[in-house]
């Protein structure tokens, strides 16, 4: 929450009025709270959202790798019956894709880390990688709309083909609102950065100048110069005699005019 308040200040010789300067903290800088930084209806903060996309993606991949090397194992010690459906990927199909799902964690968890320690470059491999999934998705897309023409002129069932395409649709779905996320939490800790190298900055100044107060709050009093119509009183009550011609000392003066009376007694 930004600190709310105000103080007036009456600089001196100026019949009572009230001057504000500085940076107020109605007006901050920066504010991390603001609307633009949510998501959700503006309910959740992008930090907030972006750490929970990265939870459930480590929980969905969790989940995924227990169950596929649990029915691996079995698959390798001939426990599992031949016509099961796993059996018709091959051994080096199923290590690419637990190599791919071991990947996607590791770049999770270098994202979540990211976001806790405020250092927006580890964001950048999910973000390459997210993207990555969506224009793959946007491939299968148009795969499984030219499928699905395809079944239908040729009077085939379309059942399976719309079944494909609408789980391919949420998937790519889901993951381009995960990326614009992401990317907007990486522009979030952008903005974020900047301001404070701003606050360092104002901060270093006002204490190399020894102001009163920080520029960062508050209000800082400074001299204001007296009216006009004061200064040139003030100044006519106090003017000197103008004198025209040689300024002559009072010792040397009264030299000259005792010289004066002795030639005229002569």
């Amino acid at each position: 929450m930004v600190k709310r308040f105000a103080r007036t200040l009456t600089a001196p010789n100026c019949r009572g009025q009230h001057f504000r300067i500085g940076f107020s903290d109605l007006e901050p800088l920066w504010d991390g709270e603001n609307e633009k930084y949510k998501v959700c209806c503006r309910s959740v903060h992008l930090t907030k959202a972006a750490l929970y996309i990265g939870y459930v993606q480590l929980l969905i991949s969790f989940m995924f790798c227990l169950f596929f090397a649990y029915h691996y194992v079995m698959a390798v010690s001939g426990q599992m019956s031949t016509d099961h459906w796993l059996n018709q990927y091959t051994a080096r199909y199923m290590s690419q894709l637990m190599l791919t799902v071991s990947l996607q964690v590791i770049i999770v968890v270098v994202m979540i880390h990211g976001i806790k320690t405020e250092k927006k470059s580890f964001l950048l491999p999910y973000i390459v990688y997210a993207a990555i999934a969506v224009l793959t998705g946007a491939v299968q897309l148009v795969g499984d709309l030219m499928y699905l023409d395809k079944s239908v002129s040729q009077h085939i069932d379309t059942r399976v083909a719309k079944s494909q395409f609408m789980s391919h649709l949420l998937r790519t779905v889901i993951q381009a609102w995960c990326l614009a996320v992401v990317w907007r939490c990486y522009g979030y800790l952008t903005e974020k950065k900047v301001a404070r190298q701003i606050r360092e900055q104002l901060s270093t100044t006002a204490n190399a100048f020894h102001y009163p107060e920080n520029l960062l709050g508050g209000y800082t009093l400074m001299a204001q110069p007296p009216p006009y119509v004061d200064t040139v009183q003030n100044s006519a009550s106090m003017a000197s005699p103008i004198i025209i011609g040689p300024v002559i000392e009072k010792s040397q003066q009264q030299a000259t005019l005792t010289s004066q009376d002795e030639k005229m007694e002569k």
